[in-house]
């Protein structure tokens, strides 16, 4: 768990790092500033929900739902659509999350 929560740490401030970045004529426009933002923040999304399914996965916990809502966000933010793969993104993590509170609950006797 340790080790999953070091990897969003490591990959979270990558995405800020780069977000920094200004672009190649040296100044940002707020359009620029606006998607490049998006970008930055659905990245960080995603590696979130990745930490977060590959966590229930390990607890043997995951859900479908986190698994294909993951697997969409991906696709999404591949293809520029950031406000939508944020989203699924975001999903993903609470399907994963709930997927391990699950497992805390007491078993039918």
């Amino acid at each position: 768990m340790r080790k999953g929560i070091l990897v969003a740490c490591v990959m979270l401030w990558g995405v800020v790092a780069s977000a920094g970045r200004v672009g190649s004529a040296g100044i940002d426009t707020p359009g620029q500033q606006d998607a490049d933002s998006g970008a930055a923040q659905a990245k960080a999304a995603v590696s979130s929900a990745q930490v977060a399914v590959r966590a229930a996965a390990d607890q043997r916990a995951l859900w479908t739902t986190a698994q294909t809502a993951l697997a969409q966000a991906q696709a999404e933010l591949e293809q520029g659509h950031y406000g939508e793969a944020r989203r699924l993104a975001e999903f993903a993590a609470d399907q994963a999350r709930l997927g391990i509170a699950q497992m805390r609950y007491q078993q039918f006797q």
